[in-house]
């Protein structure tokens, strides 16, 4: 949750993909349908939400122009969709406290099934004001009472094979009024990345392609003397082979039976995943507003790693300037950890690309990266040609940077026309012929599939069902060192 789908190649990457595209009349008749069946259109919903242009996040995004920031601008042409996975989320800031009356979501095709509406002060603890199991799309508007800074929907379960999409996300209250508290609710935990496009990705994103804690809104921090030496490691995991995990029923016991060395996902904290004793958990910081004190601290309590931006090249990601991550790379520093550089979806060996100038950056400024951290989602679904496909690519970036590699998302999926899988065999046997070359590789110190879970009855790259089976790659995991 992240979620993340990156592709092999920057020409992959920016390849318009051929998606659904319900037209505007037909988009707007189901709208208009779905409320007059309903009766979901509030008396006031003329009123401009307190959500309409203001800052947006999610956990994923199917592509660049559909990011958050779409379903909060008032314009019903426009809208957010994420990756093919759950779970996901979309977020607003309202920018001050807020007494909330009434969400209202206009949703493309692809609706959830299931979903809570959440509230939160500071965007780490959340409150849910109202949840589903029944949701019809269409347009809905929820009557609900709380307060918050940061409102939220948070999907778990989406109507079809894609993501999630609205046209628009709008929050209707009081501005700087709050209502009487009520009984207290536990907070629910923020949710991991989600992945990937079933992709991923994955923050997909998530990749679904997503992702992370839920971020505070963050301004650049003053930056600290960093530590120069890393703090020297733990015991280390047996191998090299890794898995990312996102929220799934049974996925610890999952986990504990894919005998996966290590994992993550994309968060600085397990999330409610239950680490096996033969493995390890390895923290994450997502992105620019990922980066606060408490993060920082629960990744610092993790373990000896720390894995840096999550795609800060792609805008569906985290999104991120080179400038403003080196200016936010010193607070990584100073977790003290053995840290890995942001890990771009593509182009890590390009002369003056994302990553290229990034690392320039931190030498000029004696920042310090202790290895390098990549994506590869290849579209040649031949086995052979596949694992050379990716030897060569880590092989270009090792020989420019000369540091240690982790591979921490990787799988066949090709991007080049929409979303295309290999068929379950094809990708198991890239599996383990790459698991297999991977290991081979001395500057390789760990690589992650992406990911552990699979979405029941469908194609992708999972390696277990909810029902803690394995797939057929999930076998194939099984059985690579």
């Amino acid at each position: 949750m992240s979620e993340t789908v990156p592709r092999d190649t920057a020409a992959g990457r920016r390849a318009a993909r051929q998606v659904r595209r319900a037209a505007l009349v037909g988009a707007f008749a189901a709208i208009l349908g779905a409320s007059l069946v309903n009766g979901t259109v509030p008396a006031g919903a003329a009123a401009v939400p307190l959500s309409q242009d203001r800052p947006a996040t999610a956990s994923s995004a199917e592509r660049g122009d559909l990011s958050a920031s779409a379903a909060v601008d008032g314009d019903a042409a426009t809208r957010w969709s994420s990756k093919f996975a759950d779970p996901q989320w979309l977020q607003v800031d309202l920018g001050r406290a807020t007494a909330i009356k009434r969400i209202t979501l206009n949703w493309e095709r692809s609706y959830a099934k299931a979903f809570r509406i959440q509230a939160s002060k500071d965007g780490v603890q959340w409150k849910t004001l109202y949840s589903t199991t029944a949701g019809k799309g269409g347009v809905q508007t929820v009557n609900v009472s709380g307060n918050g800074r940061f409102v939220r929907l948070y999907a778990t379960k989406r109507a079809g094979q894609y993501g999630v999409s609205l046209w628009e996300f709008q929050v209707f209250g009081r501005a700087g009024a709050v209502t009487p508290p009520t009984s207290p609710t536990t907070p629910t935990p923020t949710p991991t990345k989600p992945q990937p496009s079933t992709t991923p990705k994955p923050s997909t994103t998530p990749k679904p392609s997503t992702t992370p804690t839920a971020p505070k809104p963050s301004t650049t921090p003053t930056a600290p003397k960093p530590s120069t030496t890393p703090t020297k490691p733990a015991e280390q995991a047996a191998g090299k082979k890794g898995v990312g995990v996102w929220q799934m029923k049974n996925v610890s016991t999952a986990l504990a039976n894919s005998g996966a060395h290590w994992y993550y996902n994309w968060s600085p904290n397990h999330n409610g995943i239950t680490t096996p004793k033969s493995s390890e958990f390895v923290p994450m910081i997502w992105g620019a507003n990922s980066v606060t004190d408490a993060n920082l601290a629960q990744a610092k309590a993790a373990g000896p790693y720390l894995l840096g931006f999550n795609e800060p090249d792609m805008a569906e990601q985290s999104n991120m300037t080179v400038d403003r991550a080196l200016s936010l790379w010193p607070k990584l520093m100073s977790a003290g950890k053995i840290l890995g550089s942001p890990a771009v979806a593509y182009g890590g060996n390009t002369p003056g690309g994302w990553l290229d100038r990034f690392m320039k950056g931190a030498a000029e400024k004696n920042y310090r990266v202790d290895f390098i951290t990549l994506h590869w989602y290849g579209g040649d679904f031949r086995t052979e040609a596949a694992v050379g496909q990716l030897r060569s690519y880590l092989q270009a970036v090792y020989d420019r940077y000369k540091k240690p590699i982790w591979l921490t998302e990787y799988a066949l999926i090709d991007f080049s026309k929409g979303v295309r899988f290999p068929t379950d065999a094809e990708q198991a046997a890239f599996l383990t012929a790459s698991a297999k070359m991977l290991n081979s590789l001395p500057f390789v110190q760990r690589h992650a599939w992406f990911g552990l879970p699979a979405e029941d009855g469908k194609q992708g790259t999972g390696l277990f069902r909810t029902d803690g089976t394995p797939t057929l790659m999930g076998r194939a995991f099984q059985q690579a060192e």
